[in-house]
């Protein structure tokens, strides 16, 4: 009973051996590679079948266009055409619309001068340019106070006798340095 257990535990070594070796043996860079490849090539094919359904759905229609002209049937030709028109009016309008709305949003964050010759560019132009306008830094004043440092680190912290342990032991690297910069000052 023992030889069997023994055969047994060692088949299970072997083939742990055997599997940890395949691992170590697993090129992962070259199956990532390959993925990415995949990937690709699955990518360009479903462009290429969405840019041939599309060619041929035009296509589709030219040739019913061309039919109706040739049986004469310019009436219901015309129909077709003014329902399609009429179905897109009221989007060409709301983009229109919104179009507009962004122009003055962005042509008023331009001072009043600049307004004036810009109002004949693009939108999109106008959008990049209002958004290095925002990108400046506004100047900022300082207020002067004398005798007064700029950057006064002394009260980063609360003073060494109100924290407690946990406040010491948080802010242990603040303290020793603010004890180190006050003894080089004095010294």
């Amino acid at each position: 009973m023992e030889t069997e257990v023994t055969t047994t535990d060692q088949a299970t070594e072997q083939t742990l051996q055997q599997e940890s070796q395949s691992d170590s043996n697993v090129d992962y860079k070259a199956l990532y590679l390959d993925e990415v490849g995949n990937s690709k090539k699955l990518r360009k094919r479903s462009q290429e079948a969405e840019t041939k359904v599309t060619e041929f759905t035009t296509a589709q229609e030219t040739n019913k266009v061309k039919q109706m002209k040739e049986q004469e049937k310019f009436q219901e030709l015309s129909e077709e055409l003014q329902k399609k028109l009429d179905s897109t009016l009221p989007y060409k309008e709301k983009w229109e619309a919104h179009e507009a709305i962004q122009r003055e949003k962005y042509l008023s964050k331009l001072p009043k001068a600049d307004r004036e010759k810009l109002s004949d560019e693009k939108t999109e132009t106008l959008k990049y340019i209002a958004s290095l306008k925002d990108d400046e830094p506004e100047p900022q004043s300082v207020k002067h106070s004398a005798g007064k440092a700029r950057h006064d680190n002394s009260q980063l912290i609360d003073p060494f006798e109100t924290l407690d342990k946990d406040g010491l032991q948080k802010n242990w690297d603040t303290i020793l340095g603010q004890y180190t910069d006050q003894h080089k000052k004095i010294n």
